[in-house]
């Protein structure tokens, strides 16, 4: 009995230091998922983009699609990294770049900024069906 009530006091504890460490300026939803890639905006120019962005909750992440400016090429996108998120800010490293991201959840999207002098880069990501 005894041994019982000290699992259930150090559980309770556990609860406790979880739920003190939790950050509630993080944007709900989370992040961990597969997304469509909806937009992707380099210095205020819009690429026509498709593909999808996946969070793991391993802290990796993937994107895979492409990205087509006016009047260029296709852009192939095959980026694999790490990512964190601390509040409302994802950093996100692939290789040896890295940048922070201010994350806007719209109700249905991500709205991704890179933190930087503007024009700076936007992702917008989505839902998938």
């Amino acid at each position: 009995m005894r041994r019982t009530l000290r699992r259930l006091a150090l559980a309770a504890l556990a609860l406790g230091v979880l739920a003190a460490c939790s950050d509630s300026t993080a944007p709900s939803p989370s992040i961990v998922d597969t997304w469509a890639l909806l937009s992707f905006t380099d210095h205020g120019i819009a690429g026509v983009t498709t593909g999808t962005a996946t969070f793991f909750p391993s802290d990796s992440f993937e994107m895979v699609g492409t990205v087509t400016y006016p009047g260029e090429p296709i852009d192939s996108l095959n980026v694999t990294g790490t990512y964190a998120v601390t509040g409302a800010v994802l950093s996100m490293t692939a290789g040896t770049e890295s940048g922070d991201w201010d994350m806007r959840w719209t109700g249905q999207r991500y709205i991704l900024t890179l933190r930087g002098p503007p024009p700076t880069n936007r992702i917008t990501l989505g839902r998938l069906p």
